[in-house]
């Protein structure tokens, strides 16, 4: 009954396997995004008729061979630091993100290198895109870029040293802005219609494209 109630229930004895499905979605006038679609699933077969059906019935795209993107893209490790050190010893809930110890941007991109770090982009000039629109309420104030391999040693480093992690994770990242499709209205309308059929399938934790929203371009 329960598993009749919730497909999606974890059940003890299941496995659960990251897939990744590579696609071109239509967008109008605006020409074809090409995106990565990441899942978590005990289903796989599924899964990947749930994915090809979003991608193909019902929005007219094309579902392509794992990897066929990855020439646009760059798989790399994220992790945001807020403004403020942690008063708990790296404990991020005892951090107060309004007030207390300011971030040393020395001290930090010291740490950061040591922990595994490529890069360190500190505020104003976060990347809105990558950082989210919850940005501020979450206090961020650098963003850090590692190999996905290195995330999870440099968040380790980062909170050893006081440092309050406020999220991390892998993405992929546009490599060339020059390969963004800039979607008009009307693209706009229907790639959005493709990211909410996404967004409604429990097996979909991450959708990364290469398209360009007006409101991204202001």
């Amino acid at each position: 009954i329960e598993r009749g109630a919730n497909p999606h229930a974890k059940s003890e004895g299941e496995e659960y396997v990251v897939r990744r499905y590579d696609g071109m979605v239509p967008a109008g006038d605006s020409g074809k995004v090409a995106v990565i679609v990441e899942t978590l699933t005990e289903n796989r077969n599924r899964t990947a008729a749930n994915v090809r059906n979003i991608m193909t019935t019902k929005v007219g795209g094309e579902l392509l061979p794992t990897g066929t993107n990855d020439w646009m893209f760059d798989h790399v490790g994220m992790v945001w630091v807020s403004k403020y050190m942690s008063a708990g010893g790296g404990n991020d809930d005892d951090v107060d993100l309004t007030e207390g110890v300011e971030v040393d941007d020395d001290s930090l991109l010291e740490c950061a290198l040591e922990g595994g770090a490529d890069d360190v982009e500190f505020s104003p000039g976060l990347d809105e895109s990558l950082a989210g629109d919850d940005d501020e309420e979450t206090g961020s104030y650098a963003m850090i870029k590692c190999e996905p391999t290195d995330m999870l040693q440099l968040v380790h480093a980062l909170k050893a040293d006081g440092y309050a992690v406020t999220q991390f994770e892998n993405q992929w990242v546009v490599k060339d802005e020059g390969t963004k499709v800039s979607l008009g209205v009307e693209g706009a309308e229907k790639f959005e219609k493709f990211l909410n059929l996404m967004d409604d399938d429990l097996d979909v934790t991450n959708v990364f494209h290469n398209g360009s929203f007006v409101e991204d371009q202001t």
